[in-house]
C-alpha cells in the first residue's frame, strides 16, 4: 500500500466518523432542547376526586404519558378525602407532598382512570458524553463501507483500462485532430 492509499483510507474513515458525530450531536440536542431551570408543577386533588376516578372519570385530565425534565418538582396538594399515589410517592389526605423527578418510570397511580401513569423525564440539559458510543460504533464501520465501496468502484474502472466507464483519463477527447470525441467504428473509417 502506498502513502497516498493509506492517507485516502484513513481521511475516508476520520471524515465519516466526524460527521456521525455531528449527527450524534445535533440528534442529541434536538432531543434534550435547551437548557431551562427546573420547574415546580403543583397538582391539586380537590374533594371528590376519588369517587370520580372510581367512576372512570379523568377530573385532573392527567395525561397517560407526563413530560418532565430532570429536576423537575411535582407538588401533590391532596385535598381529596382519600389518600392518593402516584408510584412510590404518597400523598396522604390533606397534606402536601413534594417530588424531585429524576428518571423516567411508569407507575402505578392512584390518580389516572387507567391505574397507571408514564412519567417521561428527559436530561434537563445536554450531555454531550452521550454521542460518544454511537459515533465509535457506527462513524468506523460506515468510514470502512465507503472506502471498500471506492475501492470496488476503482476496480471497475481498471478492469478496461482507461477506457471503463468509471475510469479517469487524461488522454483528451480522442485521436481526431478536430477535437471530437468519436467511438472506434468512426474512427476506423478516417
Amino acid at each position: 500500500m502506498s502513502r497516498s492509499t493509506i492517507r485516502d483510507a484513513l481521511l475516508t474513515v476520520g471524515g465519516a466518523t466526524a460527521a456521525t458525530l455531528l449527527v450524534c450531536m445535533v440528534a442529541l440536542w434536538i432531543f434534550a432542547g435547551p437548557d431551562r431551570a427546573p420547574s415546580r408543577r403543583e397538582l391539586v386533588i380537590p374533594a371528590g376526586t376519588a369517587e370520580l376516578i372510581a367512576n372512570g372519570g379523568n377530573p385532573l385530565d392527567l395525561p397517560a404519558n407526563w413530560s418532565f425534565r430532570s429536576g423537575d418538582v411535582l407538588v401533590l396538594d391532596n385535598r381529596d378525602r382519600a389518600d392518593h399515589f402516584i408510584g412510590a410517592w404518597f400523598a396522604p389526605y390533606d397534606r402536601v407532598t413534594e417530588v424531585t423527578l429524576e428518571a423516567s418510570v411508569t407507575v402505578l397511580c392512584s390518580l389516572h382512570p387507567d391505574g397507571v401513569i408514564s412519567l417521561d423525564v428527559t436530561p434537563r440539559r445536554t450531555d454531550w458524553a452521550l454521542a460518544v458510543p454511537p459515533t465509535l460504533m457506527i462513524g468506523p464501520a460506515f468510514g470502512l463501507t465507503l472506502l471498500m465501496a471506492r475501492w470496488v468502484l476503482r476496480s471497475l474502472g481498471d478492469i478496461e483500462g482507461t477506457s471503463g466507464p468509471l475510469a479517469l483519463s487524461d488522454a483528451g477527447p480522442g485521436p481526431q485532430s478536430d477535437g471530437i470525441a468519436r467511438s472506434e467504428d468512426e474512427t476506423s473509417a478516417f
